[in-house]
């Protein structure tokens, strides 16, 4: 099995009370679509009033994609069918979502594929 820490920044002061560390556990040969579709499924990201929330999801450092809440799925940096246990290898993958409040995503994900600095979410 194939077990994938995720964690997530907090989007007010409440929600930073308890951790939102934990970890989810697939098969090897499933998907990065597969992954997404779990978090999606399991309304991990909490969703904001004006229902425009923009996240970044890091793999060891680097941006995966964008998640926005008024996206009906989000945009990867690479290809969604590749094989988790072919994409991150050795290294195991361990995702954070960072929290750039209402930054446009169309935006923060150029700016990925750019390579270009993201916004501050301050």
């Amino acid at each position: 099995m194939f077990v994938v820490p995720i964690d997530r920044d907090s989007v007010h002061a409440g929600d930073d009370l308890e951790s939102h560390a934990m970890s989810i556990t697939l098969d090897p040969s499933a998907t990065l679509r597969t992954l997404i579709e779990v978090i999606q499924d399991m309304d991990y990201l909490p969703r904001i009033s004006g229902g425009k929330a923009t996240w970044v999801v890091y793999s060891s450092g680097k941006p995966l994609g964008v998640f926005a809440q008024q996206w009906p799925e989000p945009k990867l940096t690479v290809p969604p069918e590749s094989i988790m246990d072919q994409h991150f290898g050795n290294i195991g993958p361990r995702l954070l979502f960072r929290y750039l409040c209402q930054a446009d995503p169309d935006e923060v994900f150029s700016d990925i594929k750019a390579g270009n600095k993201l916004p501050s979410r301050f």
